[in-house]
């Protein structure tokens, strides 16, 4: 879960205005060099290119460079492969859990360590590691190590891209979910998550000018425009990231309809809970937590499969992002009180800001 301390990451996504640089991220080349043996490399590469996600395929130049082992440890890498691998934005490295590391896999991983290229490794078919060892073991502890005991599974491709992701640099992350639909169940859920937290955040944030009654209006005013528009850039990411076109109004006339009138109807009463004195932060917070992370959801029905989220499951995730919102809520504002109440704080330089723009504030502030 998101912190406080993470509030200046979190309000990166206030300063996406323009489109283009959104489209041009989802349209970034990417180069993911996936490493091993049959059929554990068949394994991988079908999590990788299957899911859910029926209306798009995969939108652009397929990120994988497939090689075995076999091939690293019989050339090493000084050739054309070796010069590939090291300008690779990551290796997956896939090991077949059932059989005991192999001389050459073991040469292969040392000197795939050696590239300092960020690196899955990822164990099939057991969940006890068959680490080798001697020197080899250091290619199991810069690396991102996963074990896919039953590659079958349900939650094998989810484990397998939050694996990926945890490794990948993070603006590569939409291009790469945008051609390898396996990763974008995984992408939406940290996307919708990642933006319900920011909105909260920001609504916590205008908490306090809104308490004021002669700035209140204005404050508000600039809340709706701020909320909606993370939620319009949210719903065009997980457009982009599900192989969409990238026209950004035809994208949101499209999915305007499915969301209906709570698109804009839940920041309104959002923000009309925010008017309310002191009391009201907690659901003001809570409601933009809501609020956000259900277009999120509904959004992503749409673009991954053409679904149409009834009412009452709408009202059930809308419920249930309620909850969870208020316990956000609550968390951030004993955060943001430990850390505002410090001499010197920023929250303490707004208020004092505050009370000097009131009649009479300057005077007052300097009785203080």
């Amino acid at each position: 879960m998101p912190s406080w301390n993470d509030l200046g990451a979190a309000f990166s996504t206030l300063r996406e205005i323009d489109v283009t640089t959104i489209r041009d991220e989802s349209e970034r080349l990417v180069t993911i060099a996936c490493l091993g043996e049959q059929p554990a490399l068949a394994m991988a590469v079908g999590l990788l290119n299957s899911s859910d996600s029926r209306r798009y395929g995969p939108t652009g130049i397929n990120p994988l460079l497939i090689a075995t082992l076999s091939d690293v440890s019989r050339g090493g890498l000084a050739n054309d492969l070796g010069d590939a691998l090291r300008h690779a934005d990551l290796l997956l490295i896939v090991i077949d859990g059932r059989e005991p590391v192999a001389a050459r896999v073991a040469a292969a991983l040392r000197d795939l360590a050696n590239l300092a290229v960020p690196t899955v490794i990822v164990l099939g078919y057991t969940d006890t590691p068959p680490i080798p060892a001697g020197d080899t073991r250091r290619a199991f502890t810069y690396a991102h190590v996963v074990a896919l005991p039953d590659p079958g599974a349900p939650q094998a491709s989810d484990t397998l891209a939050e694996a990926i992701f945890d490794r990948l640099p993070g603006d590569l992350h939409m291009a790469t979910a945008r051609r390898m639909p396996g990763l974008r169940a995984s992408y939406a859920r940290q996307l919708i998550n990642a933006t319900a937290f920011t909105n909260a955040s920001y609504a916590l944030a205008s908490a306090l000018p809104e308490q004021i009654p002669i700035i209140s209006i204005p404050f508000a005013a600039a809340d709706i425009l701020v909320l909606t528009k993370n939620q319009a850039m949210l719903v065009y990411k997980l457009a982009l990231a599900h192989g969409a076109p990238p026209e950004f109004q035809a994208r949101i006339r499209e999915v305007l309809p499915v969301l209906g009138g709570a698109f804009a109807w839940r920041q309104i009463a959002r923000t009309l809970v925010g008017l309310i004195p002191i009391w009201g932060v907690v659901p003001k917070v809570a409601i933009a937590y809501a609020g956000t992370y259900s277009t999120g959801i509904v959004a992503w029905r749409w673009f991954a499969s053409g679904e149409l989220i009834s009412g009452a499951r709408l009202k059930e995730i809308t419920d249930e992002a309620l909850r969870i919102g208020r316990t956000r809520a609550v968390a951030l504002a004993e955060a943001a009180f430990e850390y505002g109440t410090a001499e010197g704080s920023v929250l303490n330089r707004l208020t004092a800001r505050i009370r000097r723009a009131l009649p009479g504030g300057k005077a007052k502030t300097e009785e203080r």
